[in-house]
């Protein structure tokens, strides 16, 4: 298998798993950066997607699985450029070299967004699979999700042989790595849009990453929505967290407030964030329930009311050195578990006891046969003579 992000969460996470399945040989992580965890047993190399040597690599190793999590979502630190970069052109190149008739890749998994319906005033509650993209949203970054689900959906139907499937997620909430709108719910006091209380939906990390885990060790196609059950208004979650919250952006020229926030480094709320914070948005995940077999063990409270008690026990941890990834290291410790693998291999084998021998009692019907026949060679007649007779012994 091979996961592509890994030196974030999504990717990196999701890999821990895969290495724990029975089923699972092999996996293969990619990216750009080192990863900031440990990937156990799987192997790391530095590459780009937006680059051809992708095709490569799933050939020369024999990959069938190929998970994409390599999405920038809400990002503070790039710039619509760089997204669109790493979200179309990235997830194109990955495609392209994925595809062909000496492929081995049989499936092929996108971690997408909930952000490919928008918010607006007039999208209705509990919006289903089905419901029309944004394509037409006035966010570069929603409409680059949307191209690279549509760009997703065309590969399937030039490649009917392989299996596709994406995953829009609600906003995430990872208490080691809280995404922008996460950072938004960790400030002392939460400032909210001024006359509106949207209605959301959030979806705990961990949870995530089972998602992601069913749609890769599954065979179920499409696009499906992965969200915490029971939507509840924004101050009601609030209120439910314990956090202090008051209505402080003004709900018009809310884009110029948060730029006037990040200089003052309190947040950083992308437009497509703020108008979730004055119109929401709900999915409706019955059909994840029903054909992925998955339901998110944590509400939508429960995911935020976790977060944010998770955040304030680590502001009270001893900021510890974080993982680092040295190759000469990590090759290593590969190199030592494959060799203790094949001794411990070979000290079974040692151990098992030998195969009995063969009782004296028990004559085989092959043993059988070849003795009748044995039998009968000493006393075959010769080109139509008489039969052979044991000769004297001088």
């Amino acid at each position: 298998m091979l996961v592509t992000g890994v030196a974030r969460w999504w990717g990196a996470l999701l890999v821990q798993r895969l290495v724990e399945e029975p089923g699972v040989e092999e996996v293969v992580g990619i990216d750009t950066d080192d990863p900031h965890h440990d990937l156990g047993d799987a192997d790391f190399l530095k590459l780009d997607i937006r680059h051809s040597l992708v095709g490569k690599l799933v050939r020369a190793v024999g990959i069938d699985t190929v998970v994409h999590t390599q999405i920038t979502v809400d990002s503070p630190e790039q710039d619509p450029r760089r997204a669109h970069e790493t979200n179309v052109i990235g997830s194109l190149n990955l495609l392209a070299g994925l595809a062909g008739a000496d492929t081995p890749v049989r499936r092929v998994v996108l971690k997408s967004s909930a952000h490919v319906y928008g918010a607006r005033h007039d999208l209705p509650g509990q919006l289903r699979e089905d419901r029309r993209l944004a394509a037409g949203s006035p966010h570069s970054f929603v409409r680059d999700i949307v191209e690279t689900e549509t760009n997703l959906r065309d590969f399937a139907v030039l490649n009917p042989e392989l299996e596709t499937i994406a995953l829009r997620f609600a906003n995430s909430l990872n208490p080691d790595e809280p995404s922008p709108l996460a950072r938004y719910f960790d400030l002392p006091v939460v400032p909210t849009v001024l006359g509106f209380d949207p209605v959301l939906q959030l979806v705990h990390r961990d949870d995530c990453i089972e998602a992601l885990v069913r749609a890769t060790l599954g065979r179920r196609q499409g696009a499906f929505n992965i969200a915490g059950a029971n939507t509840l208004p924004l101050t009601a979650l609030l209120d439910g967290a314990g956090k202090v919250h008051a209505p402080l952006l003004p709900p018009a020229g809310t884009s110029l407030l948060s730029g006037a926030l990040a200089r003052l480094g309190v947040a950083t709320l992308s437009p497509p964030l703020l108008d979730l914070l004055r119109w929401g948005r709900t999915l409706d995940t019955s059909r994840a329930a029903r054909e992925l077999g998955f339901r998110t063990e944590r509400d939508t409270m429960a995911a935020l009311d976790e977060f944010v008690q998770q955040r304030r026990v680590l502001q009270f941890q001893p900021s510890g050195r974080r993982y680092m990834y040295e190759r000469e290291l990590e090759e290593y410790i590969h190199d030592r578990r494959a060799r203790r693998r094949v001794a411990e291999g070979a000290r079974r084998d040692r151990q098992s006891p030998p195969p009995p021998p063969p009782s004296m009692t028990t004559i085989s019907p092959v043993m059988k046969l070849a003795s009748s026949e044995a039998r009968k060679a000493t006393t075959r007649p010769i080109s139509g003579g008489e039969p052979m007779r044991p000769s004297a012994v001088d």
